[in-house]
């Protein structure tokens, strides 16, 4: 009866701290980050540069879900990463300006960013967004009204007629033919929406004047979408669930900032913002229905947010890159009850958690009786780690342990007295 009462317990506590906090990481730049992009919990690549283009644009790369990562140049003229697409761990597609020439630069590796591949595509300045609905076909967009499509995993792009000489700033595909891509005046006045069926020709499907500019925009299925942006004083969340028609805004409060990305994996995603000292995280479980402030601790301006299963990254401005990696979430999951995790215990100074009767990294938190988290390390080596817990108030403690996607979830009860 007490394992019982205990294990309810402790579904309660992992039930209200469902996320950790957002993390920085050491992405081995100060340059900024424009785009960001996993192709698993542990490899992933961010590209940036100075928009200004005085020197070559960055793409940093990751095989520790976060832990490390090792930044490069990869070609040498003034240029600028806007969008990177992790097709796999090992084929990367990253777009941007070559700004040698103002034209649109597009870079392609199959060798996990050993060596690139480079193509300059003129009558545009420059591209903001790559997406590859699949293996081998993809779209890139940006400036002049372009949207370029390649259909042989990046050998060539064609030129796709838009009727428009706006800038595309943004763009999302459900599935080779079906797409959206939104675009303004300029890549901060984005405020118009385009829509493709066939993975051709595109049309208008919705202005917004000058009452809403879009900074994120995702679309889950041909009619429910999602956008996130601002209204000019506040930051806005807009919800269709008539393919672009009509839109409802579903952000409560007031929150005074711009969002600026926007992302989902799945029904739950994140939407990112920062003006000033202003800054906030929003998440939502429902496809984007309700939204919940998640964070306001960003330490630079947010411009791409990428959620893959569990693990969540935002890349931003001087070389910001944070992530975080969500706890188990309900009761209903099976959690393990282990008394091996902790010693010695109960303790009242050096508390020592053994991890090395797992095999693979995990994530491990200790949360105390109101939920507060004490302690969390994530995506972390199964070793032996100490802490000193002699500041610690006495009572008791719960220990959680997990891998990524919610797997191998253990806990254990610490007394400190």
């Amino acid at each position: 009866m007490k394992k019982l009462l205990f294990l309810f317990a402790i579904c309660g506590m992992i039930s209200n701290a469902a996320f950790s906090q957002w993390s920085p990481q050491n992405s081995g730049t100060a340059q900024d980050f424009w785009g960001i992009a996993f192709a698993d919990e542990n490899v992933g690549y961010a590209g940036g540069g100075p928009w200004q283009f005085t020197s070559s644009c960055v793409i940093a790369k990751t095989e520790d879900g976060g832990q490390t990562w090792l930044a490069q140049n990869p070609v040498s003229m003034p240029s600028c990463i806007f969008g990177v697409n992790a097709l796999s761990p090992d084929t990367i597609f990253a777009v941007g300006c070559n700004a040698t020439t103002y034209y649109g630069l597009i870079l392609r590796s199959f060798d996990g960013g050993e060596n690139w591949t480079v193509k300059n595509i003129a009558n545009t300045w420059g591209f903001y967004c790559v997406e590859f609905p699949n293996e081998s076909t993809g779209y890139t967009c940006g400036w002049n009204g372009r949207i370029y499509k390649t259909v042989n995993a990046g050998d060539t792009w064609t030129s796709l007629s838009t009727g428009t000489s706006q800038t595309f700033r943004r763009m999302c595909f459900v599935d080779e033919n079906l797409g959206f891509a939104a675009c303004g005046s300029d890549h901060a006045s984005t405020n118009k929406i385009y829509k493709t069926t066939d993975g051709s020709s595109w049309a208008l499907i919705k202005n917004f004047g000058s009452s809403f500019i879009i900074g994120g925009m995702y679309f889950f299925d041909e009619n429910t979408g999602v956008v996130a942006g601002t209204d000019g004083s506040k930051a806005v969340i807009k919800r269709t669930i008539d393919g672009g028609q009509n839109w409802d805004d579903v952000l409560a409060g007031n929150y005074g900032f711009v969002l600026e990305c926007l992302h989902f994996d799945g029904e739950s995603g994140w939407a990112a913002g920062k003006y000033g000292s202003s800054n906030g995280v929003f998440y939502s479980s429902d496809a984007g229905q309700n939204w919940e402030l998640n964070f306001t601790g960003l330490t630079g301006t947010p411009y791409s947010v990428y959620k893959y299963d569990t693990v969540s990254f935002i890349a931003g401005t001087s070389g910001m890159i944070m992530n975080n990696i969500e706890s188990p979430s309900t009761g209903l999951l099976e959690i393990e009850n282990r008394s091996d995790l902790i010693y010695p215990n109960p303790t009242s100074g050096i508390m020592r958690v053994n991890l090395t009767s797992f095999s693979n990294r995990m994530n491990f938190e200790v949360i105390d009786m109101r939920g507060s988290t004490m302690l969390a390390e994530y995506n972390v080596e199964p070793s032996e780690y100490v802490y000193d817990t002699s500041s610690w108030i006495n009572g008791v403690y719960v220990l959680k342990v997990w891998e990524n996607q919610f797997k191998n979830i253990c806990s254990q009860k610490i007394i400190i007295n």
